[in-house]
């Protein structure tokens, strides 16, 4: 009678790879938006590549209306207005600038306590550079608009920002300065933001390898467990014959 062969167990083995490219999995629903780490991960680096084409978008308008504008003594209500918008979301898109490099720090500080046996030191690497382009970031305002003659405290929040703009909008002489600072500070958010993608993506692929190489050990000893379990119930392993009393075999 011919034997079955038995398969290995597939399943249990899709089950580890799964867990071990995904630990979030399991908690669907209980991270940021209820979206699971990985997901937070394509996120970030999405939002910060839009980010980067509207700063780019907008210091180039900025620019054409400060071409414009410079030796106009008056300028009517709706030239200030029109003028007035990418400013604004200039100033707007250098905050949220800030809020993606805070929330890829606490992806990564997020990914570490998911996974403990990944480098700390590197994760504390990471969480440094990310601190240290934000920090990068907001002297870079600062120095812009103290060299327009612009307090920074009137830029605080986006509401203070619009009112010091559209109070400085009304001088010719300060009309300038803030459309110099716009662009200073335009640009300086697009270098914040390609260093944000630079290490965003710089900390996704060492994960990423440090997932492939548990997930090959992982995979390596079940695919061995099960070989071995494979040949224990296939008969093709044999246990020595027991000689005496069996009892005594289990009480040597």
């Amino acid at each position: 009678m011919l034997k079955r062969k038995r398969s290995k167990p597939a399943v249990s083995r899709i089950l580890v790879v799964l867990v071990a490219l995904f630990p979030g999995m399991a908690l669907g629903g209980t991270l940021t938006g209820g979206a699971t780490l990985p997901e937070q991960i394509v996120q970030e680096a999405t939002a910060i590549q839009a980010k980067i084409e509207g700063a780019e978008r907008l210091v180039t308008q900025i620019q054409q209306y400060e071409n414009m504008v410079q030796n106009m003594v008056n300028l009517p209500q709706q030239v200030i207005n029109q003028v007035m918008q990418p400013i604004d979301q200039m100033y707007g898109l250098a905050s949220q600038a800030e809020n993606l490099g805070t929330n890829a720090q606490n992806i990564a500080q997020q990914f570490q306590s998911m996974n403990p046996s990944f480098n700390p030191q590197l994760t504390a690497q990471y969480t440094q550079n990310y601190e240290s382009i934000n920090t990068g970031l907001q002297n870079a305002i600062n120095t812009a608009l103290q060299a327009a003659n612009l307090n920074p405290n009137n830029f605080a929040t986006q509401a203070q920002a619009q009112q010091a703009i559209a109070q400085a909008m009304q001088n010719p002489n300060s009309r300038n300065a803030i459309l110099n600072a716009s662009v200073a500070i335009g640009q300086a958010t697009t270098s914040d933001l390609n260093q944000l993608l630079a290490t965003v993506t710089a900390e996704n692929n060492a994960e990423m390898d440090w997932k492939a190489n548990k997930l090959n050990t992982q995979v390596q000893q079940t695919g061995e467990i099960a070989e071995t379990m494979s040949q224990w119930v296939g008969g093709t392993i044999q246990t020595p014959p027991l000689s005496g009393n069996p009892i005594d075999a289990l009480n040597p």
